[in-house]
């Protein structure tokens, strides 16, 4: 886990403000791969068992003989940003980084919106 300040230098809206959480060995089936940005590689787009939907990274899912399972917790919010916020990334994966804004809002933002400092 990192720890780092990011400034928001690029708005983003995000298109799912609602959090679809998917739990460590809910059984999930796979749909399809994002292809739309080359950035942001390994995202699949999966529905668990409570007909929740989301993009979701490929290294938070095991697949195996029995089945195809989340391997831990995965919160897929995305969170909408404004250039001159402050984040703090705890986590960066294909792209995104789990970002909580000062008002203590967590979620998920894209990486090539922000520039360390």
């Amino acid at each position: 886990m990192i720890n780092a300040n990011y400034k928001v230098i690029t708005p983003y809206q995000s298109p799912y403000p609602n959090p679809i959480i998917f739990k460590k060995g809910e059984r999930i089936t796979i749909c399809k791969e994002f292809t739309d940005d080359p950035d942001w590689k390994d995202w699949l787009w999966c529905i668990g068992e409570n007909n929740n939907e989301a993009w979701t990274p490929k290294q938070v899912i095991d697949r195996s003989d029995t089945g195809t399972f989340m391997n831990r917790d995965y919160n897929a919010l995305e969170l909408t940003i404004e250039p001159g916020e402050t984040l703090t990334i705890t986590e960066i994966i294909n792209g995104f980084g789990f970002a909580t804004k000062e008002n203590g809002e967590n979620g998920w933002v894209p990486m090539k919106c922000l520039q360390p400092f």
